[in-house]
């Protein structure tokens, strides 16, 4: 298990539930860049304001309350209010998610609709919850904690939506798109390239791909790099090497990404990641 460091984070996963992530930070002054998550982000705000732009949305989440995110929507955050921001947060995996929706009878995705909710019932199981997976070492605790928990938040606090709804419906030349720059990552990509794909223009091709993505292509690709740098150095790559695996130009070019989407460097993510795994 990993332990405080000087920037006052902390982060852990646990294999047996999909490589779940689980992060927790104290008194930090952070501002996260505009990004999206693969998978569901569920948090507890402990002390100060935590503020997102969500949806064409700015939410300001108060001490004890809720913040949702849903896959693949795009969102920034930021410690509001001038305050230092003590916040738990987990990221469930679609996978994980639909596996507890499909065991308490919940048909079709599980859709977030409440960016912020105020509950002191939800607040006081998701600490719970996040305190016996940083703590116990009995897994038949975390993992009927886990299911416990989720399934009550899914009962709850979640609509049901069919994919295609729960997801943004995606313009064919989106979907084109984000499939070149997931396998063209770590290559020098041009928006030429990108024109070329789709036959749009270039003005009109940013500007549907922001609207249906929330971000550039430049920045989604950005965020690409950081989620394979994160693969990368979890699994002991150094972060000089890293940064040439993902395409970056340099180890400071990375770190400057990094920092701004996750909200440590790379290689304390490294250590983290790591001392985890001991």
């Amino acid at each position: 298990m990993s332990n405080w460091t000087h920037q006052n984070t902390k982060l852990w996963r646990v294999p047996e539930f999909d490589n779940l992530e689980v992060f927790r930070a104290q008194a930090i002054h952070h501002s996260y860049a505009r990004h999206a998550h693969s998978g569901y982000s569920i948090g507890v705000i402990e002390a100060g304001v935590g503020g997102n732009s969500y949806r064409g949305t700015t939410y300001l989440a108060p001490p004890e309350s809720v913040v949702f995110m849903n896959p693949q929507e795009a969102h920034t955050g930021y410690s509001a209010e001038d305050r230092p921001l003590t916040y738990r947060m987990l990221y469930p995996s679609v996978g994980l998610v639909q596996q507890i929706a499909d065991e308490v009878q919940i048909k079709g995705f599980p859709y977030f609709k409440d960016a912020v909710v105020q509950s002191k019932g939800l607040t006081r199981n998701l600490v719970s919850l996040h305190v016996v997976l940083e703590r116990s070492p009995d897994p038949l605790e975390q993992q009927s904690r886990l299911v416990e928990v989720l399934a009550a938040t899914l009962l709850h606090y979640a609509e049901v939506k069919t994919r295609a709804t729960g997801l943004q419906r995606e313009h064919r030349a989106i979907a084109q798109i984000k499939e070149y720059l997931h396998e063209n990552f770590s290559s020098t990509i041009s928006l030429d390239q990108l024109v070329e794909l789709t036959n749009l223009n270039r003005s009109y091709l940013i500007r549907v791909f922001r609207q249906a993505v929330g971000m550039p292509p430049y920045t989604y690709l950005n965020q690409i790099r950081v989620e394979k740098a994160k693969q990368y150095l979890s699994h002991g790559l150094s972060v000089a090497e890293t940064a040439i695996a993902v395409g970056m130009s340099d180890q400071s070019h990375l770190n400057r990404h990094f920092k701004r989407i996750v909200g440590v460097t790379p290689g304390h993510y490294r250590s983290m990641s790591i001392s985890s795994k001991n």
